[in-house]
Formats: structure tokens, sequence, C-alpha cells
């Protein structure tokens, strides 16, 4: 590796390392946690947990949960000039279920066992220094309002600046999203606009049994 490029390796995971540890600061402080269950705490909750957790974990290792955050259609113009998810129009989330692989596992890991769940992200809105950011969450998938013993699974992911975004088909297309932000149509911002690193987000599921 050349000088250049071992410089931006280490600029981009310093850069990473800032942003994750204030969004985990931020989401901290907002009572979001990585696992947690309902006061009851028994095995429906426990399972429900497993299964949370189990199927974001089995979306990292598939690579299938960052092409869902970047199944985004740029070409489509809301009522706020932005873009949307395939699919969704105006309303910007699932309801069904996503059409991507990650929406399949959640169908065939919570949906077929009676349970209803919900997609959130959480993200940086602004993109100047990161110690003037805020966190902010956007629903992904809406299926309803959780119940008291709903359990919560968190996993973070880090965008860079030349992810591309996937068509409805879940193809990589040739838009970037530095491209896609210097157009103004997808939501998330570069909140670190001196580094490779685009942002970091962490991907909540809720889920409760029906």
């Amino acid at each position: 590796m050349n000088d250049r490029g071992q410089a931006f390796t280490v600029e981009g995971l310093a850069a990473a390392i800032l942003l994750l540890g204030t969004l985990v600061f931020a989401l901290q402080a907002t009572g979001i946690t990585a696992l947690s269950a309902g006061t009851a705490g028994g095995a429906a909750e426990l399972q429900q947990a497993d299964l949370a957790r189990g199927v974001l974990s089995n979306a990292v290792a598939s690579e299938t949960l960052k092409p869902s955050l970047l199944h985004w259609n740029d070409s489509y113009v809301g009522t706020d000039g932005n873009g949307t998810y395939h699919g969704t129009g105006d309303d910007g989330y699932y309801v069904a279920g996503m059409p991507t692989a990650f929406g399949a596992s959640l169908d065939r890991t919570l949906a077929d066992a009676g349970y209803a769940y919900n997609v959130n992200v959480y993200y940086y809105n602004d993109s100047t220094a990161a110690d003037n950011a805020t966190v902010v969450s956007r629903p992904l998938v809406e299926q309803g309002t959780p119940s008291d013993d709903a359990i919560r699974a968190v996993r973070t992911v880090t965008l860079y600046d030349d992810d591309v975004l996937f068509d409805s088909g879940e193809n990589s297309t040739d838009t970037t999203l530095a491209e896609a932000w210097n157009s103004s149509s997808f939501y998330i911002p570069d909140a670190s606009l001196s580094s490779p690193v685009y942002n970091v987000v962490q991907v909540e599921v809720v889920a409760w049994r029906l």
C-alpha cells in the first residue's frame, strides 16, 4: 500500500471511530440500547431477542444489510424534493416488508413466526462538524405500534462515500453516495466531508408478538 492509500485508510478509520462514538453516546442518551426486552423477562421475550439479534447478525454476515439501506430510488421526486426507497412512494417506508434479501430474512424469521416488526435507521443529520451533529431516525419498515414487551436489536453500519445505491432489483448502480448527496436525492447526509467515511448509522429492529 502506498503512503497516500495508507493515509487515506487511517483517516477513514479515525473518522469512523469518531462518528461511531458520538452516535452510540447519543443513542444511549435517548434510551436506545443494542438489545433489550420487556420487563417480564420471560422465555418469550428472550426468544424474540434471539430472533431479532440473529436476523441482524445474519444480514451483516451475508452482506445484505447495507444494500437494503441503499435500496434507494434517486430518480423519484417526492413531495419533499428527495428520492425514496424503491416501491414506497411519498410514504418513504415499507409496511408489508422490504423487497430485498434482508427484508425476506425478516419475514421468514419474524413475520412467519407470528411477530410484527419495525425497522428504524438512526443517523447524523448534519454534514458539518461531528460535535454539531444531532442524531435523528427514519422508519425503514413500519408495521405498527410495539407492545410493552417488544424487544430491540441494533447493528451499526458504516457508509462510505464510494458505496453505491441499489436499483429495484437489488442490483448495484453507478451512483455513489457522494454523488447522491451532492444531487440532494439521498436522505442520509455526508457527515464527514473531509474523509472517505460518509456516515455511521445504526439499524434497529423492534419486534413484538401479534
